[in-house]
């Protein structure tokens, strides 16, 4: 309620502050794990006045009196600007702004209308003017999700995938300060906890998940003799509490991606993925965006029934949609990782899905985007 009372303040002040042309927002929410805005910023700077602002402060609900003004401060930040680019969603706050939505991956579990229960799906959240998607696919779900029209979808790519055609940069002997490992294999999973107050799926002492810190040390005894190095990336809104599982290791062969750490070298997530032989994920989105580089995938699933029903998967059968083996515990783990590293009897699957996901597979969207912009700038 104070939230929307905030907004509508803001709507109200916000007729008598003019719009500087040529200016553009970007809403920044997932730097360093994954951001769209990042990458497009560069691209869009030869055209626009580019500024950045903190997105997920635009997220925040007003919860008390004393947090109403500074909410009402930000919203007439905004109101400034002629285009406005987000990723999360936002409802602008003047309609002659142009509002351009990148959203922030494709979904593989529930969310929004989709989900089994009503907790997220009560509130129409967005504004904008235009949804980019990366297939026509991909905008089947979002309009299922959140109900947005399709005469507002442009299927023009998503710019932190212009990372993946890029050259390696030995990134990851600048995070390490070492880089002689055979293999480089990264482990990202999804969020459990903090999303809504609810748990999603199973929450384990191991790293993942599955229930056993015995064989947990045996397999990452095991990556030490295969030479394998494992970058464990959490995700942003567990990362603190997910910490404590990894302070116990003391190994060269793991190497824990903290937002910090990727901040202070100035590197964004994806500018990483070149660098790996393999993902390791349960049911994040990355591994859609990872069938870019032609490589293979592992899905850590042993909570699968429980993330059914806690969170719900957008796609079924799952078998289907997931096109790598499978692993329910730690043995598994390391077979299903031998067999990708030896056999990758999935790489004709993972063409499959990538074409039906990805349109454009050029490394080019932060510049469909941009003359986009240009040329629906109102006026």
């Amino acid at each position: 309620m104070l939230t929307n009372f905030a907004r509508w303040i803001a709507s109200v002040i916000a007729v008598f502050i003019p719009i500087k042309k040529g200016t553009l927002l970007l809403l920044e929410y997932s730097y360093p794990s994954g951001s769209n805005t990042r990458i497009l910023g560069e691209s869009l700077l030869p055209y626009f006045d580019v500024h950045t602002a903190d997105g997920v402060a635009f997220l925040d609900p007003v919860r008390s009196f004393g947090e109403l003004l500074p909410k009402i401060r930000l919203y007439l930040h905004t109101a400034q600007f002629e285009v406005l680019v987000s990723t999360h969603g936002l409802k602008k706050i003047k309609k002659q702004q142009l509002m351009i939505e990148l959203w922030h991956g494709i979904p593989l579990k529930a969310m929004g209308s989709m989900e089994t229960t009503d907790a997220d799906s009560a509130e129409k959240r967005f504004s904008m003017d235009y949804l980019i998607t990366s297939s026509k696919l991909q905008s089947m779900q979002l309009d299922a999700c959140l109900h947005i029209d399709f005469h507002r979808h442009r299927i023009l790519g998503s710019p932190r995938n212009d990372w993946l055609y890029r050259e390696p940069q030995d990134l990851i002997g600048r995070l390490h300060g070492r880089n002689d490992f055979d293999k480089a294999v990264l482990y990202m999973p999804t969020f459990r906890t903090g999303y809504l107050g609810r748990t999603e799926g199973n929450v384990g002492q191991d790293l993942f998940n599955f229930g056993s810190l015995g064989e947990e040390a045996a397999f990452l005894q095991w990556l030490e003799e295969q030479n394998i190095l494992l970058l464990v990336k959490l995700h942003p809104m567990e990362e603190k509490a997910l910490l404590e599982k990894v302070r116990r290791f003391r190994s060269d062969h793991i190497l824990v991606l903290q937002s910090e750490l990727l901040v202070q070298h100035d590197i964004d997530l994806y500018e990483l993925l070149p660098e790996t032989d393999m993902l390791i994920t349960d049911y994040s989105s990355i591994y859609f965006d990872y069938l870019l580089l032609d490589r293979p995938i592992v899905f850590a699933n042993a909570d699968l029934e429980t993330y059914r029903r806690t969170r719900g998967l957008l796609l079924e059968p799952y078998e289907h949609w997931t096109p790598g083996h499978k692993a329910q515990d730690y043995e598994g783990l390391r077979e299903a990782i031998e067999r990708s590293l030896t056999e990758d009897r999935f790489a004709e699957k993972r063409m499959e899905i990538r074409d039906l996901f990805h349109l454009h597979q050029d490394g080019r969207s932060s510049e469909r985007i941009t003359e986009f912009i240009r040329q629906n700038r109102k006026e």
